[in-house]
């Protein structure tokens, strides 16, 4: 499977996964500066973008070959407390964050889960970082490949720590160095907190992987359409729906009926 790591520039965080790379794996720039190569992982590229992540867009222009996209940035919130996140991209909404109003972007979830797999499987490195998935949000989306949001977060402090940098490097290029294993279950996630702790607890203790999730904060957005996106934009077959029961607020009824025809099994936790 070829695969392109995306960077950018302008990200501290992306800076400090780069320096990793080409240090540590050998990463060189090819003919075009901005795209380097590694004898090591020859199924991989590093592209270095001079835009923001979130509009980074056309890459399967770009790299016609890379069947995914995994994009190395940094994560902010507002708790500022020190983080590793991964995501899908999307917007159930307007949004000024990049991607197009009402768009999902394409969802890898037996990739995510092997990514979350191995930062659990090295977590006492990691402390204090809470390891965390988060709902679908921001772009880009239009890109016709699996995208994946890699984030350190989440301050400058975390952004530019190298040994953090290296160690989600290490991981990323273990999950993607191999044939990826394919669940055969596989879950859209609907409702709960952006950080999605049922969800992120169902990725790591269960027999399921998580395409798109919608939270509780999103759920009026989530019409026909948007469900539609959910199920389809995945580069695996969603089997089920899983209703975190607690976290539909005054959406639930609404979301019962919406679902009800999928023809997918539904979970409730």
């Amino acid at each position: 499977m070829s695969i392109t790591l995306v960077v950018s520039e302008s990200d501290p965080a992306s800076k400090s996964m780069s320096i990793y790379l080409e240090k540590e794996k050998r990463f060189v720039p090819t003919q075009q500066n901005d795209i380097l190569f590694s004898n090591l992982y020859k199924n991989i590229l590093l592209y270095k973008s001079k835009n923001s992540l979130l509009f980074t867009n056309n890459l399967e222009n770009k790299f016609p070959n890379s069947e995914v996209f995994i994009f190395l940035s940094k994560h902010q919130s507002n708790s500022k407390f020190p983080t590793l996140t991964c995501h899908f991209t999307g917007n159930f909404e307007n949004n000024r964050y990049g991607g197009n109003p009402y768009e999902l972007g394409i969802s890898y979830p037996s990739l995510q889960k092997i990514y979350l797999q191995h930062l659990n499987e090295i977590k006492e490195k990691l402390y204090p970082f809470a390891i965390t998935i988060e709902a679908t949000h921001h772009g880009p989306t239009s890109i016709k490949k699996p995208i994946m949001f890699v984030e350190i977060g989440s301050t400058e402090k975390e952004w530019g720590n190298i040994t953090i940098a290296s160690l989600i490097c290490d991981c990323i290029l273990s999950a993607i160095s191999n044939p990826i294993n394919h669940q055969k279950k596989i879950g859209i996630g609907i409702g709960g907190t952006h950080y999605g702790s049922k969800f992120n607890n169902i990725i790591i203790n269960s027999d399921i992987a998580m395409g798109h999730i919608s939270s509780k904060y999103n759920l009026c957005n989530v019409n026909e359409d948007l469900l539609n996106q959910m199920i389809t934009k995945c580069h695996e077959k969603i089997t089920h729906i899983i209703l975190d029961k607690k976290g539909l607020g005054n959406e639930k009824q609404r979301i019962f009926g919406l679902i009800k025809d999928t023809g997918l099994d539904i979970l409730k936790i």
